[in-house]
């Protein structure tokens, strides 16, 4: 899962390995506390500005649904009109705009499934933070043995905590991703407003486009009406 899976070494950990190996455990498990607080709060930061995204490409999605349907018309009324150019260039135009569309939805389910996945690491990690206070609450209730070494804890508990930093501090990479992400969505927003509105005269023709047009023209022939249509058809009187 990517940036969003970098708690689970956390909610993997197992406590009693690492208190085992440190000579002074009740520092390491504040500092294991201390990151896992800061990461809570890091996360609930990016499950916020991940909505946020997510309400962006929703609308980004509504409004690209509503512009295929203005092109549709478009291209009926060219049509209609006897306007084979214009047909074509509003085919063209609604075929991009589906395009990008097909990717905003691409974008939303991913997103979708990376916030659920964030706020379900969340929940573990709000667990293991009960679990890991619960345990200080324990150690600090115990009475400190006659001789227990005192000071500073030797390079081994650095080693450790340093271990639980670095997958931590992984979200540092997060917010990158992020402002990826919002860049993309601003390119939806503005992406259509360079796109011409109708394409050069002298542009090849695309056969998908001529397909569609022919399908179109099929679909709008039958639009003639019925009395106009027995008229064409009647018998000339040779006495009228």
């Amino acid at each position: 899962m990517g940036t969003f899976s970098r708690l689970r070494y956390v909610m993997a950990a197992n406590f009693n390995a690492l208190l085992e190996k440190a000579e002074n455990p009740e520092k390491l498990l504040r500092a294991l506390i201390r990151e896992m607080e800061e990461a809570g709060d890091d996360a609930r930061q990016a499950t916020a500005e991940l909505l946020a995204e997510q309400q962006q490409l929703e609308r980004a999605d509504q409004r690209m649904g509503e512009e295929i349907n203005e092109w549709s018309e478009r291209a009926e009324r060219a049509v209609t009109a006897g306007r084979d150019d214009l047909a074509r260039a509003a085919i063209k135009a609604r075929t991009e705009c589906q395009a990008r569309r097909d990717t905003v939805k691409a974008d939303r389910e991913d997103l979708a499934v990376r916030v659920a996945q964030l706020e379900t690491d969340m929940g573990t990690l709000k667990s293991k933070l009960n679990e890991a206070r619960a345990r200080l609450k324990a150690m600090q209730a115990r009475p400190v043995p006659a001789g227990a070494p005192a000071g500073p804890a030797p390079r081994q508990i650095s080693r450790n905590e340093r271990r639980v930093r670095d997958a931590l501090g992984r979200f540092d990479r997060l917010q990158n991703q992020v402002d990826r992400l919002e860049a993309r969505v601003r390119s939806y927003e503005i992406g259509h407003e360079s796109a011409p509105a109708w394409a050069a005269a002298d542009a090849p023709a695309d056969p998908v486009v001529e397909s569609e047009l022919e399908a179109l023209k099929a679909r709008l022939k039958p639009a003639r009406p019925a009395n106009a249509a027995k008229a064409a058809d009647a018998p000339v009187d040779a006495g009228a």
